[in-house]
């Protein structure tokens, strides 16, 4: 089971990964007017988004994806931590941003990244890996 947990934390962490860059990378095989309608979608439109900020949380979750690899158990907290407060703060900027508009690739994309998390979460706490992330206090 902990080699099946480890394969879907780097699964994810490179999967964030091309999620992450999609935005700088759609331009080579989408024509100009699916770009142009990936632009109509609010986000920053009411929120000033930075980017220092869009890839501090790329970087804070790949920190957080090699701590699961190792069986950190303070990984393990922020990595649930952080899933929660992404998930309401999503929420709450799609108050002020409006629709959120994704290539066919980046919703698959984020589907998959979505079952994943849930998969890891569920190894973590149900299986004998959580007995691994107690051993590493």
């Amino acid at each position: 089971m902990g080699s099946l947990f480890r394969i879907l934390v780097v699964a994810g962490a490179l999967l964030a990964i091309v999620f992450w860059s999609m935005p700088f990378i759609d331009y080579m095989w989408l024509s100009n007017d699916e770009l142009q309608i990936l632009d109509l979608g609010g986000f920053g439109s009411k929120l000033p988004q930075s980017e220092a900020y869009y890839w501090f949380t790329l970087l804070l979750w790949l920190v957080i994806s090699a701590g699961l690899y190792f069986y950190k158990k303070n990984a393990r907290t922020a990595f649930v931590v952080c899933l929660i407060v992404f998930t309401f703060a999503g929420l709450f900027a799609g108050l002020f941003d409006g629709i959120m508009v994704l290539s066919p690739i980046e919703a698959a994309l984020s589907s998959i990244i979505t079952l994943s998390d849930g998969a890891i979460i569920a190894i973590m706490y149900f299986t004998s890996v959580n007995a691994k992330f107690n051993e590493n206090i």
